[in-house]
């Protein structure tokens, strides 16, 4: 599903990285509005963590729990211009992931702790 936006594009189809480690999986129901002005301009990579801020509503990247809620792992990557925000409806809230096709996230420790309905699957 492609991220919408108020502003007018035209992306050109591009490769990506799969990081379903199964096909049962739960996407946010309703779509989830990304802060635009959250997140840098350029990619959004798929896998990217994200939380909705329990202040404005929105979508931003995880860096912690507190003051957050409805968690989530973007199934799609996006550009960003760093000021729109876009509404995406591939928000993952249920399901298994690989674990090392994730952008690296420092806090992805604290991340697991609050989605117990993601299984993060290793190979050893």
């Amino acid at each position: 599903m492609p991220a919408y936006s108020l502003k007018t594009s035209q992306t050109a189809f591009r490769g990506g990285k799969n990081i379903l480690a199964s096909e049962h999986l739960q996407f946010i129901e309703g779509g989830a509005t990304l802060d635009g002005t959250k997140f840098p301009a350029g990619t959004v990579e798929v896998g990217t963590l994200i939380a909705r801020n329990t202040t404005s509503g929105k979508f931003e990247p995880f860096t912690t729990a507190t003051g957050f809620d409805n968690f989530g792992i973007l199934n799609i990557d996006l550009v960003s211009d760093g000021a729109t925000d876009f509404v995406v409806g591939e928000v993952i809230v249920r399901g298994s992931v690989y674990e090392a096709k994730l952008p690296t996230n420092a806090a992805l420790a604290d991340f697991k702790a609050v989605t117990p309905m993601i299984r993060f699957v290793k190979h050893i």
